[in-house]
């Protein structure tokens, strides 16, 4: 049997100025929206990332149907929550990962430090000892910059393939993420070019939205989901 073409990539740009509009007009949408935003609160307990990352997750799949309007009710707590246990596994899976890495690199850095500090007896040798440990400090913090960079650049691409394929094995398959990526790269970027402008756009919340910060960083979240949603409806065969 012979394997079947990639998809081509995405030569239709997505709806930039609706990534920013699409919010007002659902005839629901304050509402909507404060319930977004207590969730979004409740956050910092844990328990709030579920209702949001659930939430999300059935808008994103609505933007991605081309559906006029595609906020969901609050109608369905229970497997809006559900939705939600992928993505948040998925998100403390990545955090995990790079939290372990970075401190693998750094048990060795330790005991070589360790052992250097019970053999030294002179002003010198402490001096060094300060200046390799701030350089080796700095060096481990160069690496968890650099892969939590990494990470946040992908896990977007990652979500939308847990979010479609309803498994959250689906978010670590690599092969299939940098595809779906390669595929739309254009409108990839551009999607967490929205997202960098709404997390800008959500510190002034209480001046835009008048609704308050919490709300309006629910709506950042949204604005992602858009995007993202209009990227897999302008090429659905990449999620492969």
């Amino acid at each position: 049997m012979s394997t079947p073409p990639p998809a081509p990539a995405s030569t239709r740009t997505l709806d930039f100025g609706r990534c920013f509009t699409f919010l007002t007009e659902d005839p629901d949408w304050v509402k909507k929206l404060l319930i977004g935003g207590a969730f979004t609160l409740a956050s910092a307990l844990i328990v709030g990332a579920f209702f949001v990352a659930g939430y999300v997750a059935r808008f994103v799949r609505r933007v991605a149907a081309g559906e006029a309007r595609p906020l969901p009710e609050w109608d369905d707590l229970g497997g809006i929550f559900g939705d939600g246990l992928r993505l948040v596994g998925l998100y403390f899976a990545c955090t995990i990962g790079v939290i372990l890495l970075v401190l693998l690199l750094a048990c060795p850095l330790g005991l070589v430090f360790a052992a250097l500090s019970g053999v030294s007896h002179n002003r010198a040798a402490e001096e060094f000892l300060a200046v390799f440990g701030g350089l080796g400090f700095v060096a481990l913090y160069g690496v968890l910059f650099l892969l939590g960079f990494a990470v946040n650049l992908v896990l977007p691409a990652a979500a939308v393939r847990v979010i479609f394929k309803n498994d959250l094995a689906a978010g670590f398959d690599i092969g299939a993420i940098v595809r779906f990526v390669r595929e739309n790269l254009g409108n990839y970027l551009l999607s967490l070019v929205v997202f960098i402008l709404a997390n800008f756009l959500a510190q002034f919340g209480v001046i835009l939205c008048c609704v308050g910060v919490f709300p309006a960083i629910f709506w950042a979240y949204l604005t992602l989901g858009y995007a993202l949603g209009d990227t897999v409806r302008l090429n659905p065969a990449s999620l492969g």
